[in-house]
């Protein structure tokens, strides 16, 4: 059973720091003021630096009027599913791949997603806010992107141990990376042209 927390990451992002950690996330002090400030951020950046298996979804968009000004690149207008972190593909009828552009709404200032495809299926990542849900490779990639964010107030004008932990998170990614791939791929989409034959 994962027991991954949130104070559990943000006292192991402490640790890189080699500052106090923290007992609770209402705590007054430097440490946790700064955890709390750059948390979501944090959270956010990894689970877009890598589409990590645990938090990737495929869902059918909701079509939209496509607006005006849209008509000589693109057919459609979907909205986007509402935790749509990051879009990776659109498949037209789940099966083939086609160009997409992320784009606001005019009017309603919603996000909404445009393409040629009459009906598509998004993989995207999902904006997953449970720590329960974490893998524990993201976990740890998590921790040392927010050490790296919350170094700046806390260690103050130690910018060498700053630019250290930028590093140290960027040459963990490329190992992170290849962990998640290889857990599992999904199966190879059938063509139909021999679908058809």
């Amino acid at each position: 059973m994962n027991t991954l927390s949130q104070m559990a990451i943000w006292n192991r992002a402490l640790g890189f720091l080699g500052t106090r950690s923290v007992a609770s996330e209402r705590e007054n002090t430097p440490e946790a003021i700064q955890c709390r400030l750059y948390w979501d951020s944090a959270r956010r950046q990894v689970l877009r630096d890598f589409p990590w298996p645990f938090a990737q979804r495929r869902g059918w968009l909701a079509r939209l009027p496509l607006p005006d000004g849209y008509e000589l690149e693109f057919r459609y207008a979907y909205a986007l599913p509402e935790n749509c972190l990051k879009a990776h593909e659109v498949r037209h009828k789940g099966r083939h791949k086609r160009p997409f552009a992320l784009a606001r709404h005019t009017e309603s200032e919603r996000p909404m997603l445009l393409t040629d495809a009459a009906r598509a299926l998004l993989l995207y990542t999902e904006d997953v806010r449970n720590c329960q849900l974490f893998d524990d490779l993201f976990a740890y990639m998590l921790s040392r992107k927010l050490a790296a964010q919350v170094a700046v107030s806390l260690l103050k004008n130690n910018t060498s141990k700053i630019n250290e932990l930028e590093q140290l998170y960027a040459a963990s990614l490329p190992q992170a990376r290849q962990a998640a791939m290889s857990e599992g791929r999904e199966p190879p989409l059938r063509d139909s042209w021999l679908d058809a034959r």
